[in-house]
This record gives C-alpha cells, sequence and structure tokens, in this order.
C-alpha cells in the first residue's frame, strides 16, 4: 500500500463501502471506512475521469456490503498514471485528472 499513508491516515486497515459514478462516469466517489472497529468514514473522488477499468476478482463475494482495502496507488493527476484501487473482491484503475481525499477521522500511529 504504497500511497495508503499519503491520504493522511494511520496504520489501521480500511474498508471499501461505495462506490459510486456521478457525471456519466467523469467523477467516481469510493467510500470507505477507517478502522473497521471504530468505523470512521473518508471518501476518495476522483474528478475529470477518462478512463475507468474495472476487474471482478470474487464474484461470489459481490453480496458482500464491504470490501477489504488491500493497496491504493494515486498516480498522478492530469490524466498521467492511473489510480489503482486494490480490494479483496475488485481492482479499479482510474485515470483522472484531480483527487481529494474528505476524511471525517483524524490520524492514528
Amino acid at each position: 500500500m504504497p500511497d495508503y499513508h499519503l491520504l493522511g491516515l494511520g496504520n489501521l486497515t480500511s474498508l471499501v463501502t461505495g462506490v459510486q459514478l456521478r457525471l456519466w462516469g467523469s467523477e467516481m466517489l469510493i467510500q470507505c471506512l477507517y478502522d473497521p472497529l471504530n468505523r470512521q468514514p473518508y471518501l476518495l473522488v476522483f474528478r475529470d475521469c477518462r478512463e475507468i477499468h474495472w476487474n471482478v476478482h470474487e464474484s461470489g463475494a459481490i453480496q458482500d456490503s464491504e470490501a477489504n482495502l488491500f493497496g491504493i496507488l494515486l498516480g498522478q493527476d492530469k490524466h498521467r498514471q492511473p489510480a489503482v484501487i486494490t480490494t479483496d473482491i475488485f481492482e479499479v484503475s482510474i485515470l483522472y485528472g484531480h483527487f481529494e481525499s474528505q476524511q471525517q477521522c483524524k490520524s492514528h500511529d
């Protein structure tokens, strides 16, 4: 998880609880929970998306309401290098113009 700490989070794990596409797919919101025991929400927002590639790893788990976040690479904005979000259920690659993390939790070490 090379870029996980760039989000300003501590060493605990995160879960992905939802993914939304808005504005015809040009905006992607990934809803997450930091520290599954205390369930502190945060949101990953990718704007001006040009390409989104989605792979489902575990088709038997698609009924689960939460996915374990295994890795996040933020890539580079302005469509230079895609971000890659990897979970136990899916992996998504996003070529984006702008990224923002909206956190409602404080950093823990």
